[in-house]
């Protein structure tokens, strides 16, 4: 065995062991590319040429299923975002549009009449209702007697101003100190 062989050897024993560099292992792929490599070393040259080109092609397929998968599981996601609004939509129409029963807002209503209660809604809804459109009649006379009570307020706060100003136009239209505070005090007290 000549020199370059036992060479090939030493690395071919670090490449095992993982322990090659970079450049190291490119010698190795270049030394397996040849034609006539010696018999001794040939055995190797499938598992160098699979490290060299085989595994960048397993890794690159590899790449390409997990992309595959990838959008695979996308498209999944997606179809099945679609199923779940679509169930989502179909439960909600059918939950809102079978209630066949109808809110009735005298439900459980009662009426005593002559100390008798009576629950039967066909009896007692015309009476119901009529007392329901007194309420609402009387809550639109007090909302009226409120606006006419503010109004009252209004004015009477307006003619306790102008009293208060004329007051004021009296005091200072007398000269006599004195006189000005009997007055004020008479004024004072009668408001």
């Amino acid at each position: 065995m000549n020199g370059k062989n036992k060479n090939i050897e030493t690395l071919l024993e670090r490449f095992f062991e993982g322990q090659t560099s970079n450049e190291e292992e490119r010698q190795l792929y270049l030394f397996f590319r040849q034609d006539e490599i010696p018999e001794e070393l040939i055995r190797y040259k499938p598992v160098v040429t699979y490290f060299e080109s085989g595994l960048a092609d397993e890794l690159a397929c590899s790449m390409q299923k997990s992309l595959h998968v990838s959008s695979r599981k996308k498209q999944w996601i997606f179809w099945s975002s679609i199923a779940a609004s679509f169930l989502i939509i179909l439960c909600s129409t059918f939950f809102f549009f079978n209630n066949t029963k109808s809110f009735d807002p005298y439900e459980g209503s009662y009426i005593i009449r002559n100390g008798v209660r009576i629950t039967d809604l066909d009896l007692i809804r015309p009476e119901l209702e009529a007392t329901l459109q007194l309420v609402m009649q009387q809550e639109e006379e007090m909302e009226l007697m409120i606006a006419r009570l503010t109004e009252m307020a209004t004015i009477e706060n307006l003619i306790l101003q102008q009293i208060e100003e004329q007051h004021r136009q009296l005091l200072d239209n007398i000269p006599d100190e004195n006189f000005r505070k009997e007055v004020q005090q008479i004024l004072n007290t009668n408001l």
